[in-house]
């Protein structure tokens, strides 16, 4: 029997016959892409070096990007792709650094909901494969969180940041907190607001320079100035009380997949996110024609997965209740853009962590 730190082969000839392709991205990968789109934890966690020239390079910390930059490097856009992978990823603080993965990514599909149900079907049967025949799945919509946020009378700044703070597992309340901890910083914050942009920016860029600091985090000055001028930007928001509470109800939804269902078509109007409902509902219909276990999926509006460039569907799948989740994946229809695609690619994938399976070997 294969070992579960690697993909069975009759699992890899049913990736293969499905057409899906192998690709073995370097292990040592540019750095500004992962830099670029990946979200503040993973961003922390990346193993950063650089070359003779300067380049600043790292350890591969995942395969999604790599693979699509692959896609992208072969002037595909325009074609649907598929491909698969396996082997090690990087990341400080995780078994000892190294972890073994595999994945599939599907990029270029016009018929989106077909390539998800594609997708997850191909996840839950790799589950089987590795010794997890019925996994637990926990799944979310981050469509449907950005469309109530951006239904919002609010300035974007604060609608992005909203956006950002729930897609990696935040609260309202946690978001009220974090405003009054910045009280104390309201007369620097309404300075930079006075500013204007530009000059905010400028202003925070030329305090970096004087104090020696070119990045933090993977974060250029730039990109700290503008997390600065955002923040500035929703010290001043306070959303109305009907707007938040609307908001709430829709955030709070975490039942099997039909009740919750249920729950946001009633919620829909009020909170401004009927078209991204109707979708997810066309969605779980498309999933349960295909045999997909449905009725005993979970649905979460907050579930967000912790990566800022999914769009859609996200999902995981794990061996019980609460315990770690074994794969997961989703939607990234702006991932490639931001890699430098020439135009809009959608995308859809899911990573396996082999060590978590049953019975995987030290």
């Amino acid at each position: 029997m294969s070992s579960p730190r690697a993909l069975p082969s009759s699992f890899v000839e049913r990736l293969e016959g499905a057409g899906f392709a192998r690709v073995t991205p370097g292990v040592l990968q540019p750095a500004e892409p992962f830099l670029d789109v990946m979200g503040e934890e993973l961003r922390q966690r990346v193993f950063l070096t650089s070359d003779a020239q300067g380049h600043e390079l790292c350890l591969r910390p995942d395969f999604t990007i790599p693979t699509a930059l692959i896609h992208i490097s072969r002037g595909a856009c325009d074609a649907p792709g598929a491909y698969f992978y396996e082997g090690p990823v990087f990341r400080h603080g995780s078994n000892g650094g190294e972890a073994p993965q595999a994945g599939v990514e599907s990029f270029g599909r016009a018929d989106a909901i077909a390539a998800e149900t594609e997708v997850l079907a191909l996840a839950i049967e790799a589950c089987g494969a590795l010794g997890l025949p019925e996994p637990a799945i926990r799944i979310g919509d981050r469509a449907v969180v950005e469309a109530a946020v951006d239904a919002l009378d609010a300035p974007v700044a604060f609608r992005r940041r909203l956006k950002r703070s729930l897609a990696h597992g935040g609260t309202l309340e946690a978001l009220s907190v974090a405003r009054a901890e910045e009280a104390e910083h309201a007369g620097l914050f309404a300075a930079l607001a006075a500013a204007g942009p530009e000059s905010g920016r400028a202003v925070i860029e030329d305090l970096l320079s004087l104090a020696g600091i070119a990045a933090v985090g993977g974060r250029t000055a730039g990109e700290i100035a503008e997390r600065f001028l955002e923040r500035a930007e929703a010290l001043s928001v306070e959303l109305p009380a009907d707007a938040r509470r609307a908001l709430g109800a829709l955030l709070a939804v975490d039942d099997l997949a039909p009740e919750a269902l249920a729950t946001l078509q009633a919620l829909s109007e009020s909170a401004g996110v009927s078209t991204a409902v109707a979708t997810l509902g066309e969605r779980l219909d498309t999933f349960r024609k295909a045999g997909l276990p449905v009725e005993r999926m979970r649905f979460q509006t907050r579930f967000g997965r912790g990566l800022d460039y999914y769009t859609g569907l996200v999902f995981e799948l794990s061996g019980a209740s609460g315990s770690e989740p074994v794969a997961g994946g989703g939607r990234y229809d702006g991932l490639l853009t931001a890699l430098g695609a020439p135009k809009r690619t959608p995308g859809v994938g899911f990573a396996l962590w082999l060590e978590r399976f049953p019975g995987a070997r030290p």
